[in-house]
């Protein structure tokens, strides 16, 4: 019975975690069909977005981020602390020319696709218009 009990509890804290806010950080998209007990559903663009948070790369800020403006628009630059940078690397390693999802404040603020490895830690969120990208940069320090 004790068993049975700590089995539900564990489920139920599962579920609740699930359904609950998701740490600012990078997501794997799920593709097509997917199954499992990491995956979430988000809003991006007015459809729903699976995405699967075993594996995710926590947006842990190292450093001053600064709002980067050039030719592709504008966009906040980061320096990820060590630890979530190694994450960020296995991450886009993983999902070569697949989406991943840049979730902030429980939402997804970018769904671009890989198409390099980030292995310097630095990461480009994009599109960050004013005065959207200066929230995105409070939100980030919290």
């Amino acid at each position: 019975m004790k068993t049975m009990m700590l089995t539900l509890a564990l489920f139920g804290s599962a579920l609740m975690a699930q359904n609950g806010p998701l740490a600012n950080g990078v997501y794997a998209v799920a593709e097509g069909g997917a199954k499992g007990n990491n995956l979430v559903i988000r809003q991006y663009e007015g459809k729903d977005v699976v995405l699967d948070t075993a594996g995710f790369a926590p947006l842990l800020i190292e450093g001053k981020p600064e709002i980067t403006r050039d030719a592709r628009g504008s966009g906040l630059m980061v320096q990820l602390a060590p630890d979530a940078a190694r994450r960020l690397e296995e991450l886009t390693r993983s999902r070569m020319n697949r989406p991943i999802a840049v979730v902030v404040g429980d939402k997804i603020v970018s769904a671009p696709k890989v198409r390099s490895v980030i292995t310097d830690g630095k990461a480009r969120v994009t599109p960050c218009e004013e005065p959207s990208c200066g929230a995105l940069l409070r939100q980030l320090r919290q």
